[in-house]
């Protein structure tokens, strides 16, 4: 399972002084409120909020490391006379080991879990009702769940750079929403009434955190995953974060 890439460290046979770990992350907060009265550029009253959290763990021994990231963001507006609705919901895991074979290459396995927190929704008009609409549940926790299992080589340039190569990577899509799963041709690639799929190909990620300036930070994670069955279809995902 996903957790017990948590637990690589009894892998590591190194002394407790050889062992260092380090923490860094962030944590933001954003609220917007637009309130017009007798405007004449036009426009509707809005409310936002959001919240934006990412945190980093690195232990480092003598041949060998182990990271581990957590982003979670979550978001939503109202505007105008709508009901509150959702902007932003991702939650992503990442844990990685590596053991070293020279100064910059090394090989490991690591997992990334990928989902939401709460219900996604879309809108269209509802022609039986002039202005109104009809929402469609489109999403849930773990509804699309991704999670992908990875082993093979490592490439790191510094604390700033870093590359995994993974030609044996499990790949396991998620529906635990019963109303998603069951809906006709099922959803997310899984089969109408299954709630996993399971899928065999080749993995790639690559992450750069770097300081642009004493109180700036970048971070950026692009991967790409490609099952053998249908190889040259490529999973892309592609995060980055500003602070």
């Amino acid at each position: 399972s996903f957790l017990a890439l948590f637990l690589v460290t009894s892998l590591a046979a190194q002394s407790a002084d050889s062992v260092t770990w380090e923490r860094k992350g962030s944590l933001g907060f954003n609220f917007a409120n637009v309130g017009l009265s007798n405007w004449a550029g036009g426009g509707e009253n809005s409310i936002s909020l959001g919240t934006v959290y990412n945190t980093a763990f690195l232990r480092k021994a003598a041949n060998s490391t182990w990271k581990t990231s957590i982003d979670f963001a979550l978001g939503g507006a109202k505007v105008g006379e709508q009901d509150f609705r959702k902007t932003d919901d991702q939650i992503i895991l990442v844990s990685q080991y590596s053991k070293s074979i020279n100064e910059h290459w090394g090989w490991g396995f690591g997992g990334i879990l990928r989902t939401q927190l709460l219900v996604g929704n879309i809108f269209s008009p509802d022609p039986n009702s002039p202005g109104e609409e009809i929402s469609t549940k489109i999403s849930n926790f773990m509804a699309p769940g991704y999670l992908t299992i990875n082993l093979g080589f490592d490439y790191s340039a510094g604390d700033a750079f870093s590359v995994s190569m993974s030609p044996a990577a499990g790949k396991f899509i998620f529906v635990l929403d019963d109303d998603l799963s069951n809906q006709m041709g099922g959803a997310y690639g899984v089969d109408m009434g299954d709630q996993v799929r399971a899928e065999f190909g080749s993995n790639i990620l690559a992450t750069l955190n770097v300081k642009l300036m004493e109180n700036i930070s970048f971070q950026s994670n692009l991967n790409f995953f490609t099952a053998y069955e249908s190889f040259g279809n490529v999973d892309t995902n592609w995060e980055t974060l500003l602070v």
